[in-house]
């Protein structure tokens, strides 16, 4: 704990010593964006959830002026999902956690000569954000105001003041810098899936395209998030109940294969192996059904507005849950979906395979909702 309060300390202090190195006094002066070539960079170098979350706000960004031209900072771990991107100019990859990687990728962003730079960060300040953006030299940086770092940029927007405002809600508040009207952006997470990707989804679930397809993800990414198979188990097991004909197929990441195969082999499912993250996103968007814990994969539903049943710890259904999607967002009272009682889950799930007979097909729900 004190190791946990030093390390805090350590990050606030350098926060204050980059937004003093950074002060750049306001003159009032924002861009023509309708006028001549602007280029703008978008900095999303984290998971992979915050990048698909981010994707409505960049696409809005990118299309709010034919002048515009974006590129994107991504991580190792979410640059793949902007494959297909038509919004996207450039993506940049970088990790933050080489050191080695930090002089090529600051020269690179000081060469590319940007005329904005955008923060994503928009709950709290970021240390490498704050390098990142002061590396690009752009003559406008562009972030949420209200965050102990307003001094850093020259056009700060207000922020979305809900208590428990989504995370899409929060960064689409950036739009406002490009004279977007907040009711004009289309905010909900956008992916794409190519053909050949859609193909071998289609594969995997089999020939028969009248049988509905439910999809059941079990990995969570953290401990605090992971359900037991034996509620997994059931899941399944009520879903061949309910629809002798259903065909279920688990993914796993690669470190929870063996448990991703238990589970099958106890109900009846067939275990799908997703090499990559597009994998698993085919796979999202070609099913009927997405069962799973709080992951990117929630965030993938909500851009194809694939049916879903998420399990969340918490806290963190109504920031982190389905958008604009329908679903059910089934949030436990304890910080940990090893306790969460198995007949919420199957009483939410219930609820979608009462909706989809209700409505003779799947995918045409009303707004997604917090059990």
């Amino acid at each position: 704990m004190r190791l946990k309060r030093l390390e805090r300390w350590w990050r606030r202090l350098w926060i204050r010593i980059l937004v003093r190195l950074m002060r750049r006094p306001s003159d009032g002066e924002r861009p023509a964006w309708s006028a001549g070539r602007h280029r703008v960079l978008f900095l999303r170098h984290d998971r992979a959830g915050d990048m698909i979350v981010s994707t409505g706000v960049m696409r809005a960004i990118a299309r709010s002026h034919p002048s515009i031209e974006m590129d994107v900072l991504a991580s190792p771990a979410n640059a793949a999902i902007l494959t297909g991107a038509t919004y996207v100019h450039d993506v940049i990859v970088f990790d933050r956690k080489r050191l080695s990687r930090y002089p090529a990728t600051f020269m690179r962003l000081r060469q590319a000569r940007y005329d904005a730079v955008i923060d994503c960060m928009v709950t709290a300040p970021s240390v490498t954000t704050l390098l990142l953006i002061l590396a690009s030299g752009a003559r406008f940086r562009i972030g949420i105001a209200g965050r102990g770092n307003d001094a850093a940029f020259n056009i700060t927007v207000p922020p979305d003041d809900r208590a428990n405002a989504h995370m899409v809600d929060l960064l689409s508040a950036l739009a406002a810098a490009f004279e977007v009207q907040s009711d004009a952006v289309e905010r909900r997470p956008t992916l794409e899936v190519s053909e050949a990707e859609r193909a071998r989804a289609l594969q995997e679930w089999g020939a028969d395209a009248a049988r509905r397809r439910v999809l059941v993800n079990i990995s969570a990414g953290s401990s605090e998030r992971v359900w037991p198979e034996s509620g997994y188990v059931a899941l399944i097991q009520r879903v061949h109940v309910r629809d002798a004909g259903a065909v279920v197929r688990v993914i796993a990441a690669p470190n929870e294969q063996d448990r991703a195969r238990a589970i099958a082999e106890r109900a009846g499912a067939v275990v799908v192996q997703t090499p990559s993250i597009r994998d698993a996103f085919a796979l999202v968007a070609t099913a009927d059904l997405v069962i799973t814990p709080d992951t990117s994969i929630t965030h993938a539903a909500s851009a194809f507005r694939t049916p879903s049943v998420v399990l969340f710890i918490k806290g963190k259904a109504e920031r982190w849950g389905l958008y604009d999607t329908p679903g059910a967002n089934v949030e436990h009272t304890e910080g940990t979906l090893a306790t969460l009682p198995l007949d919420r889950v199957l009483a939410a799930l219930d609820e979608q395979l009462d909706d989809a007979v209700q409505r003779g097909r799947v995918g045409d729900a009303s707004l997604g909702k917090t059990r």
